[in-house]
């Protein structure tokens, strides 16, 4: 018992879709984090052993390293509660900090042949996943569009349950099962879900 409407508790319990603002402050600390691992590794692997290490390398590399772990984690969290938002621009703009970050350090060095096709690779591995999060946004709207007109101009029906699915289940805090359904079409014809 309760004095409180459960369904008003439960819809203030769910999160909230994440802001736009969090969604660019992400994908910019992921930008930076790339950029100082790139700066960073970068500047170590051109290092040439004499004295010590350049201390803006030292520098990039922790707070790329620190800035690409907290991006990743808020991104993960940000991807599960937008729908129009994918992994792919958050790896996007990593591999494309990262490659820039070593494009800029290889530069007072002359920009080694080595260093210049890892930053490459890396440019373009960050164009690939760029495409494919914006075809996989392309694909979640059209299926929601999709959804849209189907529940708009679909039928209404009744189904019934034709197999419960959980007559049998032995000791588990988790049960899951496959709940049938079945119902008739428009046509007549008799259908199971």
């Amino acid at each position: 018992m309760s004095t409180v409407d459960p369904s008003l508790a439960r819809i203030q319990r769910t999160p909230r879709r994440p802001s736009l603002g969090r969604v660019v402050f992400l994908l910019i600390l992921l930008l930076a984090g790339g950029f100082g691992l790139g700066y960073g590794w970068g500047g170590f692997g051109l290092f040439d052993g004499m004295g010590e290490p350049p201390w803006a390398s030292v520098v990039g590399a922790i707070v790329g390293l620190m800035a690409s772990i907290l991006g990743s984690i808020g991104w993960s969290w940000t991807v599960m509660r937008r729908a129009d938002v994918g992994i792919g621009y958050g790896l996007a703009a990593w591999f494309i900090g990262g490659g820039t970050g070593l494009l800029i350090v290889a530069q007072p060095k002359g920009s080694p042949a080595l260093a210049v096709t890892i930053a490459a690779a890396l440019l373009a591995l960050g164009a690939v996943f760029l495409v494919l999060g914006v075809a996989a946004a392309i694909s979640r709207r059209r299926q929601s569009a999709r959804d849209e007109r189907t529940m708009r101009n679909g039928t209404l029906t009744s189904a019934t349950v034709s197999n419960k699915g959980y007559d049998f289940f032995r000791e588990s805090p988790r049960i899951l099962t496959t709940v049938d359904f079945t119902f008739v079409d428009l046509h007549g014809t008799r259908r199971w879900v």
